[in-house]
């Protein structure tokens, strides 16, 4: 997220010049960055398709749609909310060992998809993203696995709340804003300092999802992670109302380097097993 770029630094100036609120729009919640998508990207045994999903409400989305021939499933990634394409690389590393097709793409008004993101419009490229999924191959390959980074973890929860997944894996996730902007600020600090958050934010919440989601789920986070920290990882775990649950912490990990971790291509390769 922007806001973590900044906040900590301006915390103790607050302190001084006493209590302020803090705005957070939607436009704050997203980090767009326009790029070109290369036109080959050699990883085995992937085969590389580049192909556009169509939402419902008329945006066009770039995606990269890997196919490999021992699949019996597909996985959707949802980034955070600076991925690109383009940064996938050690992601697609991670899963070379497993035989899963993944399908990824840009949110509206990144990289070279249309529009420009809001909190309800990232639902919908979440939504034409999983029918994609669900229409592209037939059988056994329609089996879908969602897996969400950061802002994406919101995405991962809600699409297996409501459509039929396998299993969902929630990496560096956030519980709900609230509880994570109560985190961000050190204790001291908090009566100084206010959030002003735009509503379709703030509503965001996690926890409600794995409370009455029953499927495999997978939560990885990193014990370094200072954006979301591991403690919202374990929050999630504990809220799930999944028999089938897992907690994975990366020793050392950090926000975005977990994909780097032997110990996540394990958890990733267990939690495929498991289903």
């Amino acid at each position: 997220m922007k806001l973590h770029h900044y906040i900590i630094p301006v915390l103790f100036f607050l302190l001084f010049i006493g209590c302020r609120t803090i705005n957070i729009s939607e436009s704050d919640a997203f980090d767009p960055n326009r790029t070109i998508t290369p036109q080959t990207f050699d990883i085995q045994p992937y085969q590389f398709y580049e192909v556009t999903i169509d939402t419902e409400d008329g945006e066009s989305l770039n995606a990269w749609f890997l196919q490999r021939d021992d699949a019996n499933a597909t996985l959707i990634y949802f980034g955070g909310n600076d991925f690109l394409m383009v940064t996938s690389r050690i992601l697609l590393e991670a899963y070379r060992q497993i035989p899963v097709n993944i399908l990824l793409f840009d949110y509206r008004g990144y990289g070279q998809s249309s529009g420009d993101p809001t909190v309800e419009g990232v639902f919908e490229d979440a939504r034409a993203a999983y029918r994609f999924a669900r229409h592209l191959a037939p059988s056994p390959t329609d089996r879908i696995i969602v897996h969400g980074h950061s802002m994406g973890s919101f995405l991962s929860a809600r699409i297996a709340d409501e459509e039929e997944v396998i299993g969902y894996i929630l990496e560096s996730p956030i519980s709900e804003v609230n509880q994570w902007t109560r985190r961000l600020i050190p204790w001291i600090a908090r009566p100084f300092i206010r959030f002003n958050i735009d509503e379709p934010i703030k509503e965001q919440s996690n926890l409600e999802k794995v409370a009455r989601n029953n499927i495999p789920l997978l939560i990885m986070g990193g014990s370094n992670d200072e954006v979301t920290p591991y403690r919202m990882a374990e929050d999630l775990y504990d809220a799930s109302a999944s028999s089938q649950k897992t907690l994975v912490k990366i020793t050392g990990g950090t926000h975005s380097d977990l994909p780097k971790s032997a110990e996540y291509r394990r958890a990733l390769q267990n939690f495929y097993d498991s289903l």
